[in-house]
C-alpha cells in the first residue's frame, strides 16, 4: 500500500535569539511559515497563518479542482487573519509571514506558496524548485538586471515582495502534482537555503533512508554554515513499500526559469497562476513558427505589463513593509545618513528614505573609508545601522590610510609633532 511519510523540524539557528518559524504536520495538511516584524509579532503571525491550513485536514473533496481551491482559500484566509491581527493590535503593525503549504489528496499535492520559503521537488534523480521566491532579488534576477549567482550573496536577497498579512489582499501561486512512488517533497525556509546549496540539499534526500534523520542533518548543515536564521524543514515522502530500492545515482539540479520558453512544470503538474494553453506537437512546419513568434513576443509584452502593475500595487500595498524590513548607512549629499528601505529603485520609484541623520559628513571621514559610505553598507536593524554610524573613523591629521599608518617606508604624512 503506497503511503506519505512526513518529517519536520524547526530550530532557532546560531544567531537569532528567537523562532519566529512555525511548521505543520498532519494527516493530510503540512505547512512551513517563517514570520517578521519585531518581537514576538513573527511568531504571531507565522503561527496565525497556520490554523486555516490545519483546518482542511482530514477533509474529502470531490475532486482535485476543489482541493486545490480549497488549500488556496485557506492562504487567503491566513492573510485576512494576519492582516486584521497587524492592523487592531499595534504592537503587531508591519507584521507578516512566509507560507508554503501542501495538501495531499490521495496521489495528488496541491501545493500553495507566498514568499520567499520554498517547496522542491526530488524525482527520479531530478531535484526542482516548485515555487518562485516573491523577493527583490528573485525580481531582479527575472530582468536580467543580475544573475542567479549574484542573487545568492546580494545584499538585499532577503526583503520579500509578497507576504502573508502585509496588505488585506494577496496573490497565491498554487499548483498540483500527480505524485509517482519515490517522491520527496520538500517544504523549507530560508534559513536553510539561504546557507546550503541545492546540490547538498538533493543529494542528502537521496542517499538517507530515513526522512527523520534527513531532516535533522538539513537542519545540521544549516546551523555549521552558521545558522543566520531560524531553520524550518518539512519533508514528504511517497513511498510504495513494493517497489525496488534506487541505486545511487547523479542529481540534476533545476530551478524556476520562466526565460527558456519551456512548461517547466509541465512534467510535474500544473502552475495555478497560469491559464491554461495548448501544446505544440513535435514535426511542426515552417508556417506555424511565425504566428507562435507573435504568439510569444505578446506574451511577453503582456507578463511585462503584468509585471509593472504588480510593482505598482506591491509600492502601494507593500512597500511600507519593504520600508520596514532593512536599513543602510549611505550619503545624502555629503552627510551621512541612515536609510530605511532597500538600496534600489523601480523606474522613477527609489525604495528607500532618510530615516535619521548624523553629525558626521565626507570632510570629517578618512578618504579610505569613503567607498564604504558611497556603495552603502547594509544593516541588519536600525540599530546595527546606528552602530555602524558610531564605528566610522574621524579624520585625524595622524592617519588618513590605516594600511600605511606607522610604516616608515610608505608614510608619506608629515611628522606626528603631537598636536591636535
Amino acid at each position: 500500500m503506497r503511503r506519505v511519510l512526513a518529517a519536520g523540524s524547526s530550530d532557532v539557528g546560531q544567531v537569532r535569539e528567537g523562532n519566529e518559524d512555525a511548521l505543520l504536520i498532519r494527516n493530510s495538511v503540512f505547512a512551513v511559515a517563517d514570520g517578521m516584524g519585531g518581537h514576538l509579532a513573527g511568531e504571531v503571525a507565522s503561527a496565525a497563518a497556520l490554523e486555516p491550513i490545519e483546518a482542511l485536514d482530514g477533509r474529502v473533496f470531490p475532486d482535485a479542482t476543489e482541493a486545490a481551491t480549497a488549500l488556496t482559500n485557506a492562504v487567503v484566509a491566513a492573510n485576512t487573519t494576519v492582516s486584521k491581527l497587524a492592523t487592531d493590535n499595534p504592537l503587531y503593525r508591519g507584521m507578516g509571514t512566509t507560507l508554503t503549504a501542501a495538501l495531499i489528496e490521495g496521489r495528488r499535492a496541491h501545493v500553495a506558496h507566498v514568499g520567499d520559503s520554498r517547496a522542491y521537488l526530488l524525482r527520479d534523480g531530478q531535484f526542482s524548485q516548485l515555487t518562485d521566491d516573491h523577493t527583490l532579488v528573485q525580481h531582479l534576477v527575472d530582468e536580467g538586471q543580475i544573475t542567479r549567482e549574484e542573487a545568492a550573496h546580494h545584499p538585499q536577497r532577503s526583503i520579500i515582495t509578497r507576504a502573508i498579512g502585509v496588505s488585506p489582499e494577496v496573490d497565491v501561486d498554487a499548483m498540483t502534482l500527480e505524485l509517482q512512488p519515490g517522491d520527496q517533497l520538500l517544504m523549507c525556509s530560508d534559513g536553510l537555503t539561504g546557507v546550503v546549496e541545492d546540490r547538498v540539499i538533493a543529494e542528502l534526500l537521496d542517499t538517507t533512508a530515513d526522512p527523520d534523520e534527513a531532516v535533522s542533518r538539513l537542519v545540521e548543515l544549516a546551523n555549521q554554515a552558521g545558522g543566520p536564521d531560524n531553520i524550518t524543514v518539512v519533508l514528504l515522502r511517497y513511498e510504495d513499500p513494493n517497489a525496488e530500492v534506487a541505486a545511487p545515482r547523479t542529481i540534476s539540479i533545476s530551478t524556476v526559469n520562466r526565460d527558456d520558453g519551456r512548461d517547466w512544470a509541465g512534467q510535474l503538474g500544473h502552475y495555478g497562476a497560469l491559464t491554461a494553453g495548448s501544446s505544440s506537437a513535435n514535426g511542426n512546419n515552417a508556417s506555424d513558427d511565425e504566428p507562435r513568434q507573435v504568439g510569444r513576443i505578446l506574451g511577453r509584452a503582456t507578463a511585462v505589463v503584468a509585471s509593472v502593475a504588480v510593482l505598482a500595487a506591491l509600492l502601494i500595498g507593500g512597500g511600507q513593509f519593504l520600508l520596514s524590513r532593512s536599513y543602510f548607512v549611505a550619503l545624502d549629499d555629503d552627510q551621512v545618513v541612515i536609510y530605511q528601505g532597500v538600496d534600489a529603485s523601480i523606474g522613477p520609484v527609489t525604495l528607500a528614505r532618510v530615516t535619521e541623520r548624523s553629525e558626521l559628513v565626507l570632510a570629517d571621514i578618512p578618504s579610505w573609508y569613503h567607498p564604504n559610505l558611497e556603495n552603502g553598507r547594509t544593516a541588519a536593524d536600525l540599530n546595527d545601522a546606528r552602530r555602524i554610524v558610531r564605528d566610522i573613523p574621524v579624520r585625524s591629521d595622524e592617519v588618513e590610510d590605516p594600511g600605511v599608518a606607522g610604516d616608515p617606508d610608505t608614510d608619506t604624512d608629515e611628522p606626528d609633532d603631537g598636536s591636535a
